[in-house]
This record gives structure tokens, C-alpha cells and sequence, in this order.
């Protein structure tokens, strides 16, 4: 059994690096499990839905509401305000890229102001911590910090309609 040893360890380690010409798992695969789910149509596949679109949230404070107009080759215009009351808010506008789950937003009516948004199909998520230069689109004790809305409508046309409190209109798109 010790003569067998080495012969035995030449072989196992000989075999180790013939695994790596395999192609790697694409990026575009998904676990078994999310990809039942949208198969039975209970999530939305996020690779497959677009950000045009009108996104609110409502609360006992006001109607939240973001709003993107374009795609994913161009880029987005987009808008959004944030209600805390009625004279306290947040309020902007600029554009947006989308790479998968992450919007790349930068307000751009006012100070510039850039983060990056997570989007899963139904639901986009501001981040907790925003740059100090998104405060400029707020009032005072009020900021863009964690807040979320979901999709109510999808494309440019139901974008556009979509209100503000300084902006008539959040999403005014390229032919207006």
C-alpha cells in the first residue's frame, strides 16, 4: 500500500486542472429556484422589463413618485420627488443607466447629485446613504435616503404624465 501511495497522489493531482477548461456559469444564469419563480410567473424576470415607466409609493405624508422615460441603450431621463409633509420634500430631475439590478442615477437640476438605485423589476430602492449634494434637492429634515417606490405603470407615455410639486412634469421627455 506505500508503493501505491505516490502512484495514487500523482494521479489524484493530475486530474485537479481538468475541470478549468470548462466554460464558466454566464452572468445571464439564474438560480434554479428565481428562475422557477418566473417561470410560474410569480416575480418578473428583471433582465426582461424595462425602467420606462411611472414608480410610486404612497403614505399618510404623500405620494412619492419617480418616473423614467428612454432604455437601456440610450439612457433614461428621469424625475422623482419625495414627500414628507405638505411643505417638506425632495424634488429633481436628470438621467439614468441601467446595468441589470443597478440604476446609475444623476440629478442633474441643481447640484449634481449621482448614486446608484437597485431595481428588481417591481420595486426601486434609493440607498440609505446618499451623497451630501443630494440634500440639495431637499428641503430641510428631508431626504432621498432609503427611499423606495414600486411600478405602477410601464412606458414613456404613462412616464410623462407623472407630476411634481416644482416640475409640472417629472418626466417630460425628449419632445418637450
Amino acid at each position: 500500500m506505500s508503493r501505491c501511495l505516490p502512484l495514487i497522489l500523482v494521479l489524484v493531482l493530475a486530474g485537479c486542472g481538468q475541470g478549468q477548461s470548462s466554460p464558466e456559469k454566464p452572468d445571464a444564469e439564474l438560480p434554479a429556484l428565481e428562475q422557477a419563480a418566473i417561470d410560474a410567473g410569480v416575480i418578473p424576470d428583471v433582465r426582461n422589463v424595462t425602467l420606462s415607466g411611472a414608480f410610486e409609493r404612497r403614505s399618510d405624508l404623500g405620494t412619492d413618485r419617480f418616473c423614467a422615460v428612454g432604455n437601456d441603450e440610450n439612457g433614461y431621463q428621469v424625475g422623482m420627488i419625495a414627500m414628507f409633509g405638505p411643505a417638506t420634500k425632495c424634488e429633481g430631475m436628470g438621467e439614468a443607466e441601467r446595468d441589470g439590478e443597478n440604476i446609475r442615477i444623476t440629478l442633474n437640476s441643481g447640484e449634481k447629485c449621482s448614486f446608484t438605485a437597485r431595481f428588481d423589476g417591481v420595486e426601486l430602492k434609493l440607498p440609505g446613504a446618499m451623497p451630501k449634494a443630494c440634500a440639495s434637492y431637499c428641503s430641510p429634515r428631508a431626504g432621498f435616503n432609503g427611499v423606495s417606490f414600486y411600478l405602477v405603470g410601464e412606458g414613456d407615455a404613462v412616464a410623462r404624465s407623472t407630476r411634481g410639486s416644482d416640475f409640472e412634469n417629472l418626466c417630460p421627455g425628449a419632445e418637450d
